[in-house]
């Protein structure tokens, strides 16, 4: 397999690319496939968006939305495939959706899909679940930090009274947005683990987003907060968590804040010792990366269900228990504190689906034997 060339050309955007990227470095590491960073500064502008019956195109980028080709070095064959990781279903890159053979989306809804013209319904396959994680690929590794920043620079830029306050905002957005990418846990912290029983906890550890202007931020943020308030109402100590400490948290809800550590690094700790973990979805009924940290450490997950469509799909009672509402919730952690035995089967089974699903380099060792077989 190590005939198998992917040309990555540098993102727009750095903290989402980061999952397919470190899929493919982690693939090198072991012959599968070799990799060639290309420093792009291609705009690929062009987006489709579906509104009940309407759809729009419009010129704007579509930052999420990652290249690569693959290249069968032996026959020089090519194929060109882009990662879409955007929140809504709705949206798309008419730059992918033109020029590349297959397009794999995170929140992949065939409702969706199926108001696209043919052409591009039959590009469109589901990505999975994915996550926030820093590549380790050794050389180069700066080359994603001066794509992103170079990109973004040259697409802020226009002629006219506000160029500099414009550039100047954009600059210190970029240099941050690198810095965050850059702060990331590494993939070797998700992959340690051990079955050692966890201090019987319940963590809902969140965020509020900056605005509530959008009524779907709105709605996240009053079903988190009445969660939250729910989980230490009845739970009392053993629950961990609230909302991540904000301007908009401290003003609207100053009585659901964690006085837990919020880095990236002591987050993952908390998840590490929980025993019982909680899910709600991410915009626009996005699949939130909880969902992948959670099932990388074996929680038990009470979940709200997802509503993407994904290769392999959780199932409610194995991996992880839904809830529909508050109520639901809350029983459904009094059966899991109580049931050792399915708590232990509800572990084992999150980890496992990890492990030959969301794993990075196994996603991307799917998608690419994907291609190759539908290309054959």
């Amino acid at each position: 397999m190590n005939q198998i060339l992917i040309k990555i050309f540098t993102p727009q955007e750095l903290n989402h690319s980061s999952y397919i990227q470190t899929g493919l470095f982690e693939l090198e590491k072991e012959s599968f496939l070799k990799t060639k960073i290309n420093l792009s500064f291609s705009q690929r502008l062009g987006t489709i968006r579906i509104n009940d019956k309407e759809i729009t195109e419009t010129q704007q980028s579509h930052p999420k939305t990652s290249f690569y080709q693959l290249v069968d070095i032996k026959s020089g064959k090519k194929i060109n495939f882009a990662t879409d990781l955007y929140d809504a279903s709705y949206s798309f890159s008419k730059y992918a959706l033109d020029y590349c053979d297959f397009v794999f989306k995170r929140n992949y809804k065939e409702e969706d899909i199926k108001k696209l013209s043919k052409n591009y319904q039959d590009k469109i396959y589901p990505l999975g679940l994915s996550f926030k994680v820093k590549p380790d690929n050794g050389k180069n590794k700066y080359v994603f930090y001066l794509g992103v920043f170079v990109i973004n620079v040259i697409q802020s830029i226009k002629l006219d009274s506000l160029f500099f306050n414009r550039l100047k905002r954009t600059i210190k957005k970029q240099i941050q947005h690198c810095k965050n990418a850059y702060n990331s846990n590494d993939l070797e912290s998700y992959e340690k683990f051990n079955f050692v029983s966890p201090e019987n906890s319940v963590l809902f550890q969140t965020r509020c987003f900056p605005s509530e202007e959008q009524n779907d931020v709105f709605k996240i943020h009053q079903q988190r907060y009445r969660i939250i308030l729910a989980l230490r109402k009845r739970f009392g100590d053993l629950f961990k968590g609230g909302f991540i400490p904000s301007n908009l948290a401290k003003a609207k809800y100053p009585n659901a804040l964690t006085n837990l550590p919020t880095d990236p690094d002591s987050y993952l700790e908390l998840v590490k010792k929980s025993k019982v973990v909680i899910y709600t979805r991410g915009l626009i009924y996005s699949p939130a990366w909880k969902m992948a940290e959670y099932l990388s450490q074996g929680k038990v997950i009470v979940a709200e269900k997802l509503t993407a469509e994904l290769p392999v799909p959780l199932e409610n009672g194995k991996e992880v228990l839904f809830f529909e509402d508050e109520k639901e919730l809350i029983l459904l952690i009094e059966k899991v504190l109580n049931d050792s035995q399915l708590s232990e089967v509800l572990s084992h089974n999150a980890k496992k689906y990890f492990d030959s699903y969301v794993h990075p380099k196994e996603n991307m060792r799917r998608i690419i034997t994907f291609m190759l077989n539908q290309n054959k």
